[in-house]
């Protein structure tokens, strides 16, 4: 594959695979401030100019690839994506790793926390250089977790995760030397109705 002619320094992996169970139609494609969720996603990571964005896709993966077909990222398909959400970072490291080996931190996002910002990332991305911790968090309602940027140093360890676990666990695994970064309302996101319900509502009285 043709590499960017831009500089890359950063991964972004985009985790958007999953089958949406307890909502029942995919969050994905659910409508926020007149866009789809993973929409608005692409368009907050985008913005990173210096890192490439790999949007792991895998339920719904022939209506999701015509949603973004127009946007400048890499699209892998998780062909795994039933085993849960595991699959889906071994897949984005594994690009980044394959097409992009001069990077050496990876920020894992999803597509259904609406009020992460381009900012935010930004912010992680500070706190990283500044500090060379290995794991750089995002931090709301007294726990860690994603977005979270990833040094190189346990790319291994993302490459071994298993089932339907997520980053978070090796955010667990490394607390006490993981950074943080606040993010206000992180908490929101959409794995059932009333989760959409209270985000709709949060949104119109903001």
């Amino acid at each position: 594959m043709k590499r960017s002619q831009n500089k890359v320094s950063y991964g972004i992996v985009l985790l958007a695979a999953g089958m949406s169970n307890r909502l029942g139609r995919p969050k994905q494609l659910l409508t926020y401030q007149g866009d789809y969720l993973l929409n608005h996603a692409i368009k907050v990571a985008e913005q990173i100019k210096e890192a490439v964005t790999v949007v792991v896709i895998g339920a719904e993966a022939e209506s999701l690839l015509n949603e973004i077909k127009d946007f400048n990222v890499k699209v892998v398909v998780n062909q795994q994506f039933r085993e849960g959400m595991a699959s889906s970072i071994r897949c984005g490291v594994q690009y980044i790793q394959h097409h992009y080996n001069e990077i050496e931190n990876i920020i894992m996002m999803v597509c259904d926390q609406p009020y992460v910002n381009t900012a935010h990332l930004l912010r992680l991305i500070a706190c990283h250089r500044a500090t060379e911790a290995k794991i750089v968090a995002s931090t709301y309602s007294n726990r860690k977790g994603v977005p979270a940027l990833f040094n190189k140093q346990v790319f291994p360890e993302l490459l071994t995760l298993e089932g339907d676990v997520g980053a978070k666990e090796l955010i667990k695994k490394y607390d006490s030397e993981a950074v943080t970064v606040f993010l206000p309302l992180g908490e929101i996101d959409i794995d059932t109705e009333e989760n959409y319900k209270v985000l709709i509502n949060t949104d119109s009285i903001k």
